[in-house]
C-alpha cells in the first residue's frame, strides 16, 4: 500500500472521529442514566425507613474457620491473650469489642463471639472462631463451613457479653 493511500484512510478515519463520535457518544451516554438515578434514589428512601444501610441485608453469608490450640495463649491483635474456651473470633476489618450472632444454617445453632483479632488470613475465609466458639454450634468435625454472620447493635447485654469472654 503506497504512502498516499494511508494519508486518506488516515484522514478519512480521523474525520469520522471529529465528527461522528461525539454524536454517537452523546447518544449512548443517556441510556439508562435516569434508571440509574432512580434506583439508587429508591435505596435510599428505603434506607430511611428502614434504618438499615441500602444494599446490607440483615444477616451475611460467610466461610467460617476455628483457631487451633496452637494459638492458645498467644497475644491477638487486639493485644489481648487468645483463650480458646472464651467466645471470640477474628476478622480482616470489623472494630475490636464488635459483637457477632454466628449461626450454623445446617443445624440452627447460634453463638455470640466478639471480635478480637485480626483474621484468618487464609483465602476464601472470612472469620475466624474460638475452640469454644466453634464447638457452640458443631462445626468442630467440619473445620470449615458457610455461616450466617449477624452484627448485633451495642446495649447493656452486649456489655455483658465482653465482659463474660475476657
Amino acid at each position: 500500500m503506497s504512502n498516499q493511500i494511508k494519508k486518506w484512510i488516515a484522514t478519512i478515519l480521523g474525520l469520522h472521529m471529529l465528527f461522528i463520535a461525539p454524536v454517537i457518544a452523546e447518544s449512548v451516554a443517556g441510556l439508562g442514566s435516569d434508571e440509574i438515578v432512580q434506583d439508587h434514589s429508591a435505596l435510599v428512601i428505603d434506607s430511611l425507613h428502614t434504618q438499615e444501610p441500602p444494599g446490607n441485608p440483615p444477616g451475611e453469608r460467610m466461610v467460617a474457620s476455628y483457631y487451633s490450640g496452637k494459638f492458645h495463649g498467644r497475644k491477638t491483635a487486639s493485644g489481648e491473650r487468645f483463650d480458646q474456651y472464651a467466645l471470640t473470633c477474628a476478622h480482616k476489618t470489623l472494630p475490636f469489642q464488635t459483637i457477632l450472632k454466628v449461626t450454623n444454617p445446617k443445624n440452627g445453632k447460634s453463638v455470640t463471639v466478639r471480635v478480637n483479632d485480626r483474621g484468618p488470613f487464609t483465602r476464601g475465609r472470612d472469620v475466624d472462631l474460638s475452640y469454644a466458639a466453634a464447638k457452640e454450634i458443631d462445626m468442630i468435625q467440619a473445620g470449615v463451613l458457610a455461616v450466617e454472620v449477624l452484627v448485633l447493635p451495642p446495649s447493656e447485654t452486649t456489655e455483658d457479653a465482653i465482659a463474660s469472654s475476657r
